[in-house]
């Protein structure tokens, strides 16, 4: 029987001491559809509502879907609530089914002016990370001028290792930067976002803490 969200543990000796770490897998499978997810939370980024987060399903296969608000030009967000990470790596399969076409993932997420996001935008043909602080957006990074089809399922994927991140699209490593890290908390939570005029299905949605070399 599929599971929902789906723990590997495992341990590591470090230095002598047994460090334990552990894989998160995000499915939906198991989920019922036409509701959040469990332990999952809304959350709204300059707009005035987190909007419509629901599992749906097409044939076999069961989804995190982001419902289009015309009347949204922020960010809706939905955020897994069970574990707070630093060092962590993010990956999500997504497809941008309609509207503005833009949705990706959120990470060190401390409150709704406090967060980190990669967004992919196949409206603006570009996929860009930025820093959230107090409320003000800044760009870290940005690749842009993307040939991508607009109907297939694409996989974003973030490594936060110190304070540089990597970015990939596809198996294929878009660019990677420098972080600041004075910016409050070093940890938050882990979720996904989608535009708030935008709608977005997301699958496999996996986050581990970063292995150590």
């Amino acid at each position: 029987m599929p599971l929902r969200s789906l723990a590997v543990a495992g341990a590591l000796l470090l230095g002598g001491a047994l460090s334990a770490q552990s894989t998160v897998v995000h499915t939906f499978d198991a989920d019922p559809p036409g509701s959040l997810p469990s332990g999952f939370a809304p959350a709204a980024f300059r707009q005035t509502a987190p909007g419509a987060w629901t599992v749906a399903q097409a044939g076999p296969i069961r989804y995190l879907s982001h419902r289009a608000d015309a009347a949204q030009s922020g960010w809706s967000l939905a955020l897994d609530t069970a574990n707070r990470w630093d060092e962590v790596v993010v990956s999500v399969r997504l497809r941008l089914a309609a509207g503005t076409r833009a949705g990706g993932i959120v990470w060190r997420y401390e409150d709704p002016r406090n967060f980190r996001a990669v967004l992919l935008d196949l409206t603006r043909r570009e996929i860009a990370a930025y820093r959230v602080v107090g409320g003000n957006r800044f760009w870290i990074d940005v690749e842009d001028e993307l040939e991508l089809d607009p109907e297939a399922w694409h996989t974003v994927k973030l490594v936060q290792e110190d304070d540089r991140i990597t970015v990939s699209l596809g198996g294929i490593r878009v660019f990677r930067d420098q972080d600041r890290r004075g910016d409050r908390t070093h940890e938050g939570l882990v979720g996904v976002l989608a535009a708030g005029d935008a709608e977005v299905w997301f699958d496999d949605l996996r986050v581990a803490p970063r292995r150590s070399r």
